[in-house]
């Protein structure tokens, strides 16, 4: 082991030269959070993430709980639905004719209690029956053309959203669990469907109704209209009062929702490490507890419910009952027929009806809002860039490196990662960068991708400044295998076609069988279409990593990165991966970060980083002879 303070005598500037720390055993029971091991935080705070480098994974930052309350967002939602303002038309005009019908009844009733009293002839029975089945079909038509509507904006917003969410840059990942990311998808999006399809229309509906119902019982009698005013009067100001209280309400069950979605996603994706760490009932409990805090907001919101009801039945039938009272009174006396006072009566309760609809549909209005402003929060949050510099590779001078770093600092937090890292990868070669855990090597990979961009210095390749680069357009032309090489869930033929979705089956029998997948396929009936599981769960750590190799190999790369690429196999898989890895690298730049450095000893060049800073950059045999650091690592792997 090197002493600290040893330096590495080379090109670069010489540092501390430390050699790996030994993990201690108080490190062996961290809380286990996400699938990862967590730094422990002060209560009220969020832990940090750390990966084995030293740095929260692709740039991680601490959790910051964030209050947005919501403004304009009706305005907003308005606008969102606007491309779908003809069918919404179409159903205003059918609403506007089932409500002209509906208004239209009790008048026809008045008449044939009259008529019916005078004697003769009757005609105003058909007509009753007319409109009422009229009113009835206008009703079912305008429910299909609202529903139709109402799926066709959330689909909408469905695709809108996921689109934004598989876009957004990388720390937003690391802040916010994708639990969260799947509530907004899956139930704050259908909550908004409820502001078209039963709320918001139901109040127009609703409203004009009432209108029409108010014009009438004013031109039947005032007095017995002014008693009933006085009972609506005081039922909508509790309704109001109690609205508010539910949108808050609502906000909040659904961010514990959010929450217990995103506790119960990272127990479940890492349901091993769970298990086999004795953390089950901690784990539940985890959960639950956000399970817990859901249930206590949504007896809330049921407790404000449950207040809304009473007002509105005590208002509505303490104005029938004076109703009834007055009008039998008016009746007794000749300032009423028994017919206006049934006429009265039913427009009474056409008035309680679109009263009680329009507090339903006003709460569904509050809950749908509550969902939308969420909704409209990730929306409004910045993509990761597209469409900027895109420098043909043609362009640049014949021999320019394929990738140069210059001068890089980069922080997630306190302390920075990356301290003035410098150095480049001639085009068509093979780079390695080595360095103890916490150093910045997968830091540096993450910036080749694009995923951060550093906070000083430039980072080029292929000829483009990151910084400004089209991402999506430079990506196509880079291969990253990722530590652990994750898989999806699916097939292993979807798993392939990933990065090359015109691959045919030969294309993909003939790379299985470059990385000595080949028999996988062979054992199974399923062949290509075999299941793998979540994040091929049904397949070893040796196998997933040859799977990432394979679509290394399908994609056909121009720059090659790779962390850690023979971690998860054996001695025998990894003389099998190198070959293969000798075979891809041919033509191509290939840069790894590796700890086995049987991996990278024919490397035509190694960067030794330590503490974010390079301590010395040279081919195998030079730096054992001259960096104390990489001699250690060389010895404690039996290489030299």
């Amino acid at each position: 082991m090197a002493r600290p303070g040893t330096n590495c005598p080379g090109r670069h500037p010489p540092g501390p030269c430390v050699a790996p720390t030994p993990i201690s055993p108080a490190c062996a029971r961290l809380p286990f959070r996400g699938g990862e091991l967590t730094t422990p935080a002060p209560d009220g705070e969020d832990s940090t993430t750390v990966d084995d480098h030293g740095a929260p994974p692709l740039g991680a930052l601490p959790q910051h709980p964030r209050t947005i309350p919501p403004k304009g967002a009706f305005r907003d939602f308005l606008a969102a639905v606007a491309p779908h303002r003809l069918a919404l038309v179409i159903v205003a005009v059918l609403s506007l004719t089932a409500t002209v019908f509906g208004v239209a009844q009790p008048l026809m009733m008045q008449h044939m209690i009259d008529a019916t009293g005078r004697g003769g002839d009757n005609p105003w029975l058909w007509w009753l029956v007319g409109v009422t089945l009229g009113e009835a079909l206008l009703r079912g038509a305008q429910s299909y053309m609202l529903q139709r509507t109402g799926e066709g904006f959330v689909g909408g917003l469905r695709r809108s959203l996921i689109g934004h969410l598989l876009r957004l840059p990388m720390r937003d990942y690391a802040e916010t669990p994708k639990g969260e990311w799947i509530s907004r998808l899956g139930s704050d999006t259908g909550q908004v469907r409820t502001i078209v399809t039963s709320g918001l229309f139901e109040l127009v509906s609703a409203v004009l109704m009432f209108g029409a119902a108010v014009v009438l019982m004013l031109s039947l009698d005032p007095l017995l209209f002014l008693l009933t005013l006085a009972g609506v009067i005081i039922g909508g100001a509790g309704v109001t009062v109690m609205g508010a209280r539910m949108r808050r309400t609502s906000e909040v069950t659904q961010a514990e929702i959010a929450r217990m979605t995103a506790a119960a996603d990272r127990a479940l994706s890492s349901i091993v490490l769970v298990r086999s760490s004795a953390a089950t009932q901690d784990q539940a409990e985890h959960v639950a507890s956000f399970a817990r805090r859901a249930e206590a907001s949504g007896i809330e919101m049921a407790r404000i419910q449950a207040w809304v009801q009473p007002i509105m039945t005590l208002s509505i039938q303490g104005a029938f009952l004076v109703v009834l009272a007055v009008g039998g009174l008016r009746v007794a006396h000749g300032a009423m027929t028994v017919g206006e006072l049934m006429a009265f009566i039913m427009y009474l309760f056409l008035l309680v009806m679109p009263i009680t609809q329009a507090m339903g549909a006003y709460t569904q209005i509050q809950l749908g809002l509550a969902s939308y402003d969420r909704i409209r929060r990730v929306l409004d949050r910045p993509v990761e860039r597209s469409g900027g510099s895109s420098e043909a590779a043609g362009r640049r001078q014949s021999g320019a490196p394929a990738v140069v770093v210059e001068d890089v600092h980069f922080r997630y937090g306190e302390p920075p990662v990356l301290r003035g890292v410098s150095f480049t990868v001639p085009t068509g070669s093979r780079t390695a960068i080595v360095g103890p855990s916490g150093a910045g090597k997968s830091t540096i990979l993450s910036l080749l991708e694009g995923f951060v961009d550093p906070d000083e210095g430039t980072v080029r390749c292929l000829g483009q400044d990151l910084k400004h680069a089209d991402l999506e357009a430079y990506r196509r032309q880079v291969a990253y295998v990722e530590q652990g090489a994750p898989a999806l869930g699916g097939s292993l033929a979807e798993n392939l076609r990933i990065a090359a979705p015109d691959a045919t089956d030969e294309d993909l029998h003939r790379v299985l069988s470059a990385v000595g997948l080949e028999g996988l396929v062979a054992r199974q009936a399923a062949g290509l279409q075999l299941e793998l599981g979540d994040n091929g769960a049904a397949l070893s750590g040796g196998e997933r990593q040859r799977l990432a190799w394979a679509r290394v190999l399908l994609q056909d790369p121009r720059l090659l990165l790779f962390d850690e690429p023979t971690a998860s196999v054996d001695a025998t898989t990894e003389t099998m991966l190198s070959e293969a890895l000798d075979k891809m690298s041919r033509g191509r730049t290939t840069l790894i970060v590796a700890h086995r450095l049987s991996t990278v000893v024919t490397a035509d060049q190694i960067i030794v980083l330590d503490a974010g800073q390079v301590q010395d950059v040279g081919t195998h045999d030079e730096l054992v002879d001259r960096c104390t650091l990489y001699r250690d690592f060389a010895t404690h792997q039996m290489l030299v």
